[in-house]
């Protein structure tokens, strides 16, 4: 009995310490997967930051880095529908999608159609600036997507656009009132960015 006793207890005493060891060695691949993955987040933030680098106040950002082809591409993908849009960067997004619709119409000479969509991409936008009212050349939206968000700037740039549908339409008594809110919005932009492609507006909207 006491050689049964014996054994009984080194066996309980055996499998006590196997418990142990591995109890030890879970804790110590917890901490290392913990360490491993704030070194991942640190790189990742580092990154971003360095993405979202600051600028001088003064600095005009070139049509090379900033431009509307650039906005297009970033904004392309699952349709935004109105009744859908929930979030500010769904409107933002939708504001884009309608207006490269618009421009696309517009260079097929379909001025009423394209009209429209640069109306209403003006719609979608003017929800951003209730809440987001400032332009920046890169905001942190989607995720961890970086993206040009220039709502006042891409409402104005509209607004040179449908300058040229209501001449076309006939539409004249439109055209002040439409250049005259181009000029607001732009203004409103080069508050908080300036831009090679905001001069390009600008110099549009005086010629008109």
């Amino acid at each position: 009995m006491d050689e049964e006793e014996h054994e009984r207890s080194y066996r309980i005493s055996f499998e006590g310490e196997k418990m142990n060891r591995i109890h030890l060695y879970l804790e110590k691949m917890l901490y290392l997967t913990f360490i491993v993955m704030l070194g991942f987040l640190g790189m990742r933030c580092a990154a971003q930051k360095e993405e979202l680098k600051t600028h001088p106040k003064d600095y005009v950002h070139p049509l090379a880095e900033i431009n509307l082809e650039r906005v297009f591409s970033e904004n392309r993908g699952l349709r935004v529908m109105e009744e859908n849009a929930t979030m500010v960067h769904d409107f933002y997004r939708g504001g884009v999608q309608e207006k490269e619709e618009g421009e696309s119409l517009m260079r097929e000479r379909r001025w009423e159609e394209g009209g429209l969509h640069l109306e209403k991409s003006n719609r979608f936008l003017r929800v951003v600036l209730k809440y987001l009212p400032e332009d920046e050349a890169y905001r942190n939206v989607y995720g961890d997507q970086n993206v040009i968000f220039l709502p006042n700037l891409l409402i104005a740039d509209n607004d040179l656009k449908l300058v040229a549908v209501y001449k076309n339409m006939g539409k004249n008594d439109r055209v002040a009132e439409v250049k005259s809110d181009g000029k607001y919005y732009l203004t409103e932009s080069l508050k908080s960015v300036k831009t090679e492609w905001a001069d390009e507006v600008k110099k549009g909207l005086e010629a008109e």
